[in-house]
């Protein structure tokens, strides 16, 4: 077996050596020309404000994008990127989850609009095409040595345009931040205005910005009540055997009846949340795997009375947080919607027609299976937005279709589970916005500031993982807030201090370990450096940082939902229609359409828009959502539908979320 492996081992190395220096020994040239560009003007009179990020000239990361906007002779602003070509290495562009419609390769050439939040992503690699060949960035992948070179700069800013006269109304609040420097506080609660939600659709997280008047959480409708979602984690299970007196390995799958009952009033009294889960993940699965045996073929069934019997006596919603998931059968194939499945339709051996076709006849879904008998989770996050490109591995080079990739998928995983679990199954839908898989994905250095209280240098995050762009995750909360069945959002954790010092806790100062840092086994996330020797925080609470943009965006999808919620009161039923688009370099089309639940499955398929309709049975009202994520971020996109025999034709602002009450 050792000469095997051995043997194994060298032809795959032979084979990666092989590709590596034959099949994708050089990018493939951009084989598109670009449309002539129009000349600039001597002066911009327009700035790019990052969000804390001020660059170092003489950090090769920091040079890898040299971002600059430009005033062309139209009087409009554009984004250029100075930075010249690396050899052997290939480029793309994700500017707020869209990519160049010509070129993925190539930053957009179309305007941006100033006074808005923009994401952009810089993605570069020594491979010849991200769909086929992303998987060699990763050594979870490869042979050890073999992996391919791959970097990510991100930034997060908005122009400020001395020119521009009025700012643009949006639906929504979007506060900017003043200075490249450090934020802290987004101002999202300050600034929102007050709106009420039903009680029916609740939202916020296990963290809390504890710098922030509980006045502002309130008028926003935060959920700062003790009934809040709350996972459990190892040490409560630990404490639940205890309880329990488990012995001799004897575990949750293997308790009878009266330890069941007894499992379940301890966990439903142990603390005050309506809606509670148990993420299990021990720091020594062997032996401590078998408290919570998620390996057991009776851990589904166990799972499932275990959330029954606590929903019956105490009236609260569980289920594990890993585990089995929801699964079914369909026309002779098994469906199993775990955590790949939540990522790609290409999952365990099926394609996007597999899904399609379950849209249409969903007649045929048979042999249904919960986790729950009475919640279901969806949601998104960390899954790789930038190389998750397992359903577009036959693109060719200069399509780029994984920024959008995870947002069309969780949107289908939503349609999927209304189709599947009964009625009477609510969704909370939990999210982390964020890129975590795989394991070695690709950390953006593009992210350093001053973290102030007199302290002298500058502090990089090097453990950065790659954000979701704002706009999708609000985009993506509010077509879930849409569908009635979602009663929680809930956003995982994050720092809940204001205080940009507060970075330090888990840093290296000037090389050295400090702070938390010393006493984690030398786990760090950022690194100091200047002439001095800052003194660690005293708070024991973590810098916001980034996650206050994405908390923003979760607070924004809530304000659109207030403003739409008569219509979306709970009785809401959803519509479809045939629509025509036409983009800004395009001719009209039709778009490919089937009267069911496929349309984000489609739109991913056929590079397409998608529609929805929501209309309240009681009043009639209707509201209208269109969304064309394959459109640039800022290019006019034209749309045409009849609803109730009236004809309707908008323009919509690029890949954003087209919102109207009809």
């Amino acid at each position: 077996m050792v000469k095997i492996g051995i043997t194994l081992a060298a032809i795959v190395s032979l084979v990666v050596y092989y590709q590596r220096n034959n099949l994708f020994s050089s990018p493939e040239p951009v084989i598109t020309s670009p449309a002539p560009l129009l000349p600039e003007l001597p002066r911009s009179q327009a700035t790019i404000v990052y969000f804390e990020h001020e660059p170092d000239p003489k950090n090769y990361e920091d040079q890898q994008l040299q971002l600059r906007v430009v005033r062309r002779n139209d009087h409009r602003l554009y984004l250029v990127d100075d930075a010249k070509p690396e050899k052997g290495r290939i480029t793309y562009y994700a500017l707020n989850g869209s990519v160049n419609a010509t070129d993925a390769r190539r930053l957009s050439d179309l305007p941006i609009q100033p006074s808005r939040w923009i994401h952009l992503v810089k993605y570069t690699a020594e491979i010849n095409n991200i769909n086929s060949e992303a998987w060699l960035t990763s050594e979870t992948n490869t042979v050890a040595g073999q992996t391919k070179y791959s970097s990510v700069s991100e930034v997060i800013f908005w122009v400020r345009d001395s020119l521009q006269k009025s700012t643009s109304e949006l639906a929504y609040t979007q506060p900017l931040w003043p200075t490249n420097g450090s934020v802290g506080d987004s101002k999202i609660f300050k600034q929102t205005p007050a709106f009420s939600l039903p009680s029916q659709k609740k939202y916020g997280s296990e963290s809390k910005p504890l710098d922030e008047p509980v006045a502002n959480l309130r008028k926003v409708g935060w959920n700062i009540s003790d009934d809040r979602f709350k996972l459990l984690y190892a040490g409560e299970v630990l404490e639940l055997m205890n309880h329990s007196r488990a012995q001799n390995r004897r575990g949750i799958t293997r308790f009878d009846a009266r330890q069941l009952d007894q499992a379940a009033d301890w966990l439903a009294k142990r603390l005050p949340s309506s809606t509670f889960a148990v993420d299990f993940e021990p720091a020594n699965p062997a032996a401590d795997g078998w408290q919570w045996d998620m390996s057991d073929p009776a851990f589904r069934k166990t799972m499932y009375d275990l959330s029954d019997r606590i929903y019956k006596k105490h009236g609260k919603l569980f289920f594990s947080w890993i585990g089995d998931p929801l699964t079914f059968t369909f026309q002779g194939k098994n469906f199993k919607l775990d955590g790949y499945a939540n990522d790609n339709w290409s999952a365990d051996k099926k394609k996007i027609d597999d899904y399609l076709a379950l849209h249409e006849h969903p007649k045929d879904i048979q042999q249904v299976q919960l986790p729950s008998p009475v919640v279901l989770m969806t949601g998104f996050g960390y899954t790789s937005s930038t190389v998750n490109t397992s359903d577009a591995t036959d693109q060719p080079a200069h399509v780029w279709k994984a920024p959008i990739n995870w947002y069309l998928r969780t949107l289908d995983m939503l349609n999927i589970k209304s189709l599947t679990a009964s009625p009477s199954v609510k969704f909370i839908n939990f999210f982390w916005p964020y890129e975590d898989k795989p394991s070695d994905a690709c950390r953006s250095h593009t992210r350093r500031f001053k973290v102030g209280h007199g302290s002298k240098g500058y502090i990089r995050q090097l453990d950065n993982r790659v954000m979701y762009p704002m706009n999708l995750v609000r985009d993506a909360v509010f077509v879930h807030l849409c569908n009635p069945r979602v009663f929680y959002t809930n956003y995982w954790i994050f720092g809940q201090s204001y205080d940009p010092y507060q970075a330090l806790r888990y840093a290296k100062i000037n090389g050295n370990l400090s702070c938390v840092s010393q006493n984690t086994g030398g786990y760090f996330v950022y690194d100091y450096q200047g002439p001095d020797q800052p003194a660690c925080p005293t708070v024991a609470e973590d810098y916001m940082g980034k996650d206050a943009l994405g908390v923003a965006a979760m607070v924004q999808a809530h304000e659109l939902f207030a403003k739409h919620q008569l219509i979306l009161d709970g009785s809401q039923v959803r519509e479809s229609y045939a629509f025509d688009y036409q983009r800004s370099t395009q001719k009209p089309q039709k778009a490919t359409w089937q009267n069911d639940t496929g349309e984000f499955a489609r739109a991913f398929k056929f590079n397409q828009p998608w529609l929805q309709v929501w209309r309240n049975p009681k009043t009639g009202k209707r509201l209208l959502i269109f969304q064309d994520t394959f459109a640039e971020a800022f290019e006019p996109v034209q749309f045409t539908v009849t609803i109730n025999g009236k004809k309707i034709q908008r323009t919509t602002d690029g890949n954003a979320l087209y919102i109207e009450a009809l």
